[in-house]
């Protein structure tokens, strides 16, 4: 029966969904962000090759290079390496450098992630100096990667691994390890292997095994411990900060900082703040004068030396903590605090003296082991003195370095040449044992590595010589062979029988092939 009843149906939202802005990469998320223990730049770089399953280097060739150097283009050569892309400098890529903000560009705007500045000490650039920042190579302690291992725990390397004053790990009170426990060779920062807990020369773990914490080294003293506590929490301290700077951080503020010690002290006696910091006159004076920055590790001595956190120096407008614990007095005596067993301070006529005389001592000294044996703890306050003498001194001493080197150099590649191995080794294997490049080799002893070079192509003549005769035989024999057969003896035939059909195409065997067909009455 017909109705006339309407039926209702479910409604369709036919407006253009939102969809989110993709990333080309994977949105991976940084370790310990906004903690003490936030992982370094370069180690989120090598975790995003892993999870995209390629080398660290191939990653940054394909993807990162393009976007790092103008007018890079990866043609699939792997050839130089990472060198291509950041010269040598991947050491300096967790720091604060013109590379360390290239490469946060680069893989933000491919990952979509927008804190990853805060994976290196970018944050501080205004306050800390780059110099002495960074470890030139990796380091890690091998008890973290065996608790993350076991804890199932994502492996990285945080930041505070990579910084120069900082040689223990807060946690286990351990040194950190700078060489592989299998290959026993240290690693570049970021080189095309790296991996989070493995090593980027051999690839095996570098958690240390049952046998090594047996023999865990225990080289620093009770002191040296504590202080080393001391300086890591420190610096964990200031990372963990990083995200929280304030945006007027300028480098006055050290100065106007040094300069409020300075009148609270002493009263503004340069000379009594100097020994008090255990620095050179001049050094302070330019700390003072915003002229120069103190690098992290004198940053940490000055803060122990005064009572108060790093964090709080950096940051904090007023002075921190109580100055009568320091115990001193605005009118201290201003005699140097030098080493124990050194008598009085030179005065200015003695330090010339001593400085003259350093020219004509054999071997010269450098000038920090000429300051050093004046009871003083730099060389800042000989350059105060007389800036030309502690130039020449330098000079002088830098030559002696110079020839010294050369005059290894020399012994070196001389018991090369009168060694009696067989076969000679090339130039460049040479090279490689000494460590050195061909071209410094060159330029040094020209004649020395005319001779080796000599050694190994006569070498490779009379090789070249017997392996000809060796083939020339081999030809002979199969031409006579087919001959007997009734069968012509061309080349094309002879190669099938050869023990390496190619060498046909050589000059030398071709001119046996065409004789033993004149001899055999083939040819005219």
């Amino acid at each position: 029966m017909p109705t006339n009843k309407l039926m209702s149906y479910e409604s369709w939202n036919i407006e253009k969904p939102n969809i989110p802005c993709l990333s080309r990469l994977y949105c991976l998320e940084p370790m310990g962000l906004r903690t003490s223990y936030v992982e370094s730049l370069t180690s989120y770089v090598a975790r995003l090759a892993e999870a995209h399953c390629i080398p660290t280097g191939l990653l940054v060739l394909s993807e990162l290079a393009p976007l790092i150097k103008a007018g890079y283009a990866f043609k699939g050569s792997t050839a130089g390496g990472l060198e291509k892309i950041f010269t040598n400098q991947t050491q300096s890529i967790n720091g604060m450098g013109i590379w360390t903000k290239k490469l946060i560009n680069a893989v933000e705007s491919l990952t979509l992630q927008n804190e990853l500045s805060f994976l290196t000490m970018l944050g501080w650039t205004e306050l800390i100096p780059q110099k002495g920042l960074l470890r030139p190579i990796r380091a890690w302690c091998p008890f973290c990667y065996n608790d993350w291992h076991r804890t199932k725990q994502i492996l990285r390397e945080p930041l505070i691994w990579s910084l120069n004053p900082v040689t223990i790990c807060s946690y286990h009170h351990q040194l950190l390890t700078t060489s592989c426990p299998h290959c026993h060779k240290t690693n570049k920062v970021l080189a095309w292997t790296s991996r989070p807990g493995y090593c980027s020369r051999c690839g095996e773990w570098l958690g240390c095994l049952l046998e090594d914490e047996l023999a865990t080294n225990q080289t620093l003293t009770e002191n040296e411990l504590k202080w080393q506590i001391w300086v890591t929490r420190n610096v964990e301290d200031l990372i963990s900060a990083t995200p929280h700077l304030p945006s007027t951080l300028s480098k006055d503020k050290i100065a106007n900082k040094f300069s409020t010690y300075l009148n609270s002290l002493t009263n503004g006696n340069i000379t009594a703040f100097a020994r008090l910091l255990g620095m050179g006159n001049v050094t302070v004076t330019r700390w003072c004068r915003g002229e120069n920055l103190p690098e992290l590790e004198a940053l940490l001595q000055i803060c122990n030396i005064l009572k108060t956190s790093l964090l709080d120096f950096l940051t904090e407008e007023s002075i921190t903590g109580n100055l009568s614990d320091l115990n001193i007095k605005p009118d201290s005596n201003l005699k140097s605090k030098r080493k124990t067993g050194v008598g009085k301070i030179c005065e200015s006529e003695q330090v010339l003296h001593v400085l003259q005389a350093a020219l004509d001592e054999s071997p010269p000294r450098t000038v920090t082991e000429i300051a050093h044996s004046l009871g003083y703890r730099s060389c800042s306050t000989l350059i105060y003195y007389s800036s030309d003498l502690c130039t020449q001194i330098s000079a002088r001493y830098a030559d002696y370095q110079k020839a010294k080197k050369l005059e290894n150099i020399q012994r070196a590649l001389q018991a090369e040449i009168e060694s009696q191995e067989s076969p000679p080794p090339p130039l460049y294997e040479v090279a490689k044992r000494i460590g050195w490049s061909v071209p410094a080799l060159r330029r040094s002893c020209p004649e020395l590595c005319d001779a080796i070079a000599a050694r190994n192509k006569c070498y490779r003549q009379e090789r070249r010589i017997k392996r000809i005769e060796k083939i020339t035989f081999e030809v002979y024999q199969i031409a006579l062979k087919l001959h007997t057969q009734g069968i012509e003896p061309t080349a094309s035939r002879i190669s099938e029988y050869l023990q390496k059909p190619r060498v046909i195409l050589e000059e030398e065997v071709m001119a046996a092939v065409n004789k033993v067909r004149c001899e055999l009455g083939w040819e005219k």
